[in-house]
């Protein structure tokens, strides 16, 4: 996946961000120091294992940059000891500043327009030139097999589930793919807030990521923006599968998106914090970042799948939703996080009925919602468990199936109640056994 700039929408000192960005991705040096304000010839500043290396930043489009500016970085060069430099500007340069460059002794390289696309092409970096649409992306959404393992991993984690695994009771299908329109912004930020006592905080972002809603404009949740990787991703995708898909358009354009990105930026970084003065006295600071420090790197346009899928355990169905690529997916809605009997949370060790597929709370040692069949083992809920008596005082609890078998057999067998089975409804704790049992026929 590349990273997208546009160069119209940067101001000086965005600019100068940008090639040290640039500098450091193509290995050239390590940027120690970018100025701002009165630079005297040295915007950046970068150690390579050449040495001490100076940039001069020149951010005019449509100008050209003359000799006097060539001789301000010479000068530059030559005060800070530095082994070269590079003076780059996204318009041109005049006879006079190639000319003077050509007789100097220490090595000056002038970057323009050109040499600058192309280095950004190196780096897997598209500069969008004035009027030029942006690459749009998709994110290439999990296979079957990934969705299958994810699903049954997240609803039936530390399940205990017999005769038949998960695996072997559900089926997971893809009922509806929307892709959402979306722009990354990937930024940097740093600002130190001070006081008369000092600082009293701090913000160092390197490798921020934020997610955009084309349409809106308003913020994707950040989970998801780790399902959007440069792995994941690809220009001109189309699926050729059967589900229904369908896809939003982009309404805000680049510009717009990084003005409302900036904003959420420094909404999501204010802080207040809280400290002593000199005085001793507690005072409190609302750190908002300034506009001007909040670096935006790239800018790019993809469209993240949101899908619809049915996942069925025998005969209970969930409609779950997700964001995911292929190598990493986020639940949005629908996973079983609740026991199906009783409606409360439901901890990592939980049991599935091997009858009606719900997923309930494990076996306890009383008032249970779950049992293990004591005639064939299989795992069920208390909907769907039966029980009979064995010698004065022991209640044996059995499946349907095993239940049949008894029945024929001429033992008496009796259903659980379905009165205290309703979701959400008291737990079973605190009624007598006459309230537990009822007769019920098998069928």
């Amino acid at each position: 996946m590349l990273e997208v700039v546009s160069l119209d929408d940067m101001d000086w000192f965005e600019f100068e961000q940008f090639v040290a960005h640039l500098f450091e991705q193509l290995g050239i040096g390590e940027a120690e120091e970018i100025r701002k304000g009165r630079d005297a010839g040295k915007d950046i500043i970068l150690r390579s294992s050449r040495g001490l290396l100076i940039v001069e930043c020149k951010h005019h489009p449509k100008g050209s940059v003359g000799r006097p500016v060539v001789q301000k970085l010479h000068s530059a060069v030559i005060t800070s000891k530095a082994t070269k430099g590079f003076l780059v500007t996204t318009g041109h340069f005049s006879e006079g500043a190639t000319k003077y460059v050509k007789g100097l002794k220490v090595e000056i390289e002038l970057v323009d327009s050109r040499i600058l696309a192309d280095m950004a092409n190196q780096a897997n970096i598209k500069i969008l030139k004035k009027g030029e649409k942006t690459s749009v992306f998709h994110v290439i959404p999990a296979s079957q097999q990934i969705l299958e393992q994810k699903i049954i991993e997240a609803n039936t984690r530390s399940v205990l589930s017999y005769p038949n695994t998960p695996n072997q009771l559900s089926n997971t299908e893809v009922k509806n793919t929307e892709y959402v329109p979306a722009y990354l912004i990937e930024y940097g930020l740093h600002q130190i807030f001070k006081t008369s006592a000092g600082i009293v905080h701090s913000i160092t972002v390197s490798d921020g990521r934020l997610l955009l809603n084309g349409e809106t404009g308003s913020v994707i949740p950040s989970n998801l923006a780790g399902v959007v990787s440069k792995t994941s991703m690809v220009e001109e995708w189309h699926s050729h599968k059967k589900e229904k898909i369908e896809s939003g358009s982009f309404k805000i354009n680049l510009s717009t998106a990084k003005r409302i990105g900036t904003e959420h930026i420094q909404k999501i970084h204010t802080k207040t914090v809280g400290y002593y003065g000199r005085n001793n006295v507690h005072y409190t600071k609302e750190c908002v970042p300034n506009i001007s420090n909040i670096l935006v790197r790239s800018l790019t346009q993809v469209y993240i799948p949101i899908l619809s899928i049915s996942f069925q355990i025998l005969s209970r169905k969930h409609n779950i939703s997700l964001c995911g690529n292929l190598e990493k997916i986020e639940f949005l809605g629908g996973i079983v996080n609740h026991c199906e009997v009783c409606g409360k949370t439901l901890p990592e060790k939980r049991l599935l009925c091997n009858s009606c597929g719900k997923i309930v709370h494990k076996p306890r040692f009383i008032f249970g919602h779950s049992y293990y069949c004591s005639q064939c083992g299989r795992t069920i809920c208390i909907e769907c468990a039966y029980w009979f008596r064995k010698y004065l005082f022991f209640k044996k609890k059995v499946c349907k199936n095993c239940a049949e078998k008894l029945h024929r057999e001429g033992k008496t067998v009796k259903k659980f109640s379905a009165r205290v089975l309703k979701v959400g409804s008291p737990t079973l704790r605190g009624l007598s056994h006459r309230e537990d049992f009822k007769r019920l026929p098998l069928r």
